[in-house]
């Protein structure tokens, strides 16, 4: 089963030349990528792509020499919360650049304790999953790819599912990474969204989950896409040598030049 592109046209271009153009010259401020540094997990934005476009290739491109075989990306359900966390079910999925394929392996071992009966439309019109594809696409156009969408983004999910993740991860002979799909603050001013944002970005700094999600509760912080993030955390806590990086923080203010209301647009790493 195929899932068809539901998006395409609207947070990103219809069309593969023009996706490899915006790419390429946002690739021109991009740092070389190390040979050498192995990632465990990724946290890129979702909003459409003239907004964080730039910031989430700028991530991608930070482990762009990495010899990927998956890519795990949690991502959260904008439609409904009634279920902790769900694989979806397509064995494909169709990009403008050319489709990506189901890791079956991961999705076998995943899926028993997943959340497989809920609405099919959940996984078929998220975006926050899709707009993830066309990248993956073109920087690592022959990985393959098990979307996981948490529903119930609290603590007691983020810690099982880590648990999960650590089992698949830590014990496979191949290169997985955990990409993680959130944007940040959501239509504060600028000056208050980057207050939130750099918070948020202290805690990610520091894998404190616990943190992070007590200032969530405070309201201090947002993140639409908290659980995935907390997810990783959790799952980093589990490595005895880990190094959490920031790539790149932007709004989109920065782009429309409104700053009353923005969003905003983090890309960080976990290096292992």
């Amino acid at each position: 089963m195929i899932r068809k592109t539901a998006h395409a046209g609207t947070f990103y271009p219809r069309f593969a030349e023009q996706i490899r153009a915006q790419i390429e010259s946002w690739l021109k401020e991009a740092s070389p990528a190390p040979e050498s540094e192995r990632c465990l997990g990724l946290l890129l934005p979702h909003a459409g792509y003239v907004y964080s476009g730039r910031c989430a290739t700028l991530g991608l491109a930070s482990i762009a020499k990495e010899a990927l075989d998956a890519v795990i990306i949690l991502h959260p359900s904008h439609q409904a919360i009634h279920f902790d966390f769900s694989l979806s079910p397509y064995s494909e999925y169709e990009t403008p650049l050319g489709n990506l394929i189901l890791d079956e392996e991961i999705y076998a071992q995943i899926s028993p304790h997943a959340n497989q009966d809920i609405d099919l439309s959940y996984h078929q019109f998220e975006h926050s999953m899709e707009i993830q594809l066309p990248l993956l696409r073109y920087f690592f156009p022959a990985v393959r790819i098990c979307p996981v969408m948490i529903g119930n983004q609290i603590p007691a999910v983020a810690e099982r599912l880590s648990d999960i993740l650590y089992d698949v991860v830590y014990h496979s002979k191949r290169r997985i990474l955990i990409l993680v799909s959130s944007d940040l603050s959501h239509y504060h001013s600028a000056s208050q969204a980057e207050k939130m944002d750099n918070l948020l970005a202290h805690y990610f700094m520091q894998m404190d989950a616990d943190g992070m999600w007590t200032a969530n509760q405070q309201r201090k912080i947002e993140a639409c896409g908290i659980g995935g993030i907390m997810s990783l955390l959790k799952l980093a806590e589990r490595y005895s040598a880990v190094e959490p990086r920031i790539v790149h923080y932007t709004h989109s203010g920065k782009v429309s030049g409104m700053n009353n209301q923005v969003v905003g647009y983090l890309a960080a790493k976990i290096i292992c």
